[in-house]
């Protein structure tokens, strides 16, 4: 089968050559991929750099070209011209025909036989030894009809006394045939769809059977089956009678109808999977309103980069797999999978604080922590018998602080009253700087045992970040990196 052809004003497709070395193995799936590929061809996984191939082979010593020796092949070595030698296979000048020890003229070898050898020993018919006799080898003996081998009428013939040359049973059709070894017409293999695969996202060619794109890693749309006559390569027949067996076995393929009447079913017999989705995960936009929407209909779906189900490739937040979201008896679950940005919440209900927790206020990224006994209620430092005077002291419960992108701390923000509200112009924290906290944003309060957060029902929400796998509801928001998705599940 040749090539496929190219679209007009596009290259023609060629199959990536493998390079040399080893093949790589992937370490997600454990697959081995031809060398030289940069993604998995089963999963999408960045391919780590193949061993580079064998060197080429040393050039022959000699430093030349290799080529016949000086004065051709057959002569004399060099330094042996002055021995008489003729060239090789030829006796030298003056020795006698035949060479020393050679059998005078008209004699024959010593231990030939009259004739030489192959002549047939005398009273033999036939020519030389090792010709046929006469007739051939293959001839009858006296008295048989054909060739040897071959009984008299040929194969196929009917035995001595009956009338006719063998053919089919009576009643048994014939149906078309080709040559021996060969299907009959319209009987061939159905050949399967092949030809390269394009990526969405870049638009390069993959070679057929590859699941992600070789330069990108996008994942690759599976290419569209064959419309294959599931009945058409095994019927020896054609025309009404061929349809009416294609009718016959498409009406023994119909569905059939389910039972009717209390207690009916059809026993054992599995359910089918449901093809349609059983949710949706909605991107919201920054003024509020629906971006696209991507349907669940797998058992989860990962959410990340490029090769993710849901990819987002220029949001420099995200992890290649970022989280997955699964489906669940209840409903549906989410888990993390990256451990640097991670998946938040938004909140819907007051939750209780643990130490450690990360807050997202607008976008102020906040982490609590308790603070220990010894820091509530500090003892006085005396020097000399004097007390150090300062500013009066308070008993914390908690602190809050402002992490960085860098990684480090800016801000920390004790919390020693009952309450305190965050915002962008009133509160007890106050960061005014911040275009995306509302006024009067959040509340965190203390009872004496816990801490409590809570939304001051602010316009973009106020988010925590989960630590662990955690259901999810119709209507819950999730954060991850840049990318804000509400989740919808069907009822």
């Amino acid at each position: 089968m040749g090539a496929p052809m190219a679209a007009p004003g596009q290259a023609p497709y060629q199959a990536p050559m493998p390079g040399g070395g080893l093949p790589a193995s992937c370490p997600t799936c454990r697959a081995e991929n031809p060398p030289g590929m940069k993604f998995c061809r089963n999963c999408g996984t960045v391919l780590a750099t193949s061993s580079p191939g064998l060197p080429p082979t040393p050039p022959m010593m000699g430093g030349g070209p290799m080529g016949p020796p000086p004065g051709g092949f057959g002569g004399p070595p060099p330094g042996m011209a002055g021995m008489g030698g003729g060239p090789m296979g030829q006796p030298p000048p003056g020795m006698p025909p035949g060479g020393f020890g050679a059998p005078p003229p008209g004699m024959p070898p010593q231990g030939m036989p009259p004739g030489g050898f192959g002549a047939p020993p005398p009273g033999m018919p036939g020519g030389p030894m090792g010709q046929p006799p006469q007739g051939g080898f293959g001839g009858p003996p006296p008295g048989m009809g054909g060739p040897m081998g071959q009984p008299p009428g040929g194969f196929g013939g009917p035995p001595p006394g009956m009338g006719g040359p063998m053919g089919p049973p009576p009643g048994m059709g014939q149906g078309p045939s080709g040559p021996m070894g060969q299907p009959p017409p319209g009987m061939g293999p159905t050949p399967l769809p092949a030809g390269p695969i394009a990526c969405s996202r870049c638009g390069s060619q993959n070679s057929p059977g590859f699941a992600f794109c070789q330069q990108c890693g996008m994942k690759l749309a599976a290419p569209p089956a064959a419309n294959i006559d599931a009945f058409g390569g095994t019927l020896a027949a054609t025309g009404p009678e061929a349809a009416a067996v294609r009718a016959g076995a498409i009406a023994q393929a119909a569905p059939i109808a389910p039972p009717v009447g209390p207690g009916a079913s059809f026993g054992n017999a599995p359910t089918p999977a449901a093809t349609t989705s059983w949710g949706s995960a909605v991107s919201v936009n920054r003024d509020g309103s629906d971006g696209e929407r991507f349907p669940l209909a797998s058992e989860f779906a990962v959410v990340g980069r490029a090769g993710a189900d849901i990819a987002f490739d220029q949001d420099r937040f995200l992890a290649r797999q970022h989280a997955r979201i699964e489906r669940t008896s209840e409903g549906a679950r989410v888990v993390p999978m990256d451990q640097v940005n991670g998946v938040f919440r938004k909140l819907d209900a007051a939750v209780e604080l643990t130490d450690g927790a990360i807050v997202l206020c607008g976008r102020e990224v906040l982490r609590y922590e308790k603070v220990d006994g010894d820091e509530r209620a500090p003892q006085s430092l005396v020097r000399h018998g004097v007390a150090l005077f300062g500013s009066p002291p308070r008993e914390p419960w908690g602190r809050l602080l402002q992490l960085l992108p860098s990684g480090g701390v800016r801000d920390v923000r004790h919390l020693h009253d009952d309450e305190a509200i965050l915002g962008r112009e009133e509160g007890d924290l106050v960061f005014s700087d911040d275009a995306f906290m509302s006024r009067r944003h959040a509340q965190i309060a203390w009872d004496g045992q816990r801490a409590m957060l809570a939304d001051l029902g602010s316009s973009n929400g106020t988010f925590l970040r989960l630590n662990g796998p955690t259901a999810v509801k119709h209507g819950d928001h999730l954060r991850m990196g840049d990318q804000l998705f509400r989740i919808e599940l069907r009822r």
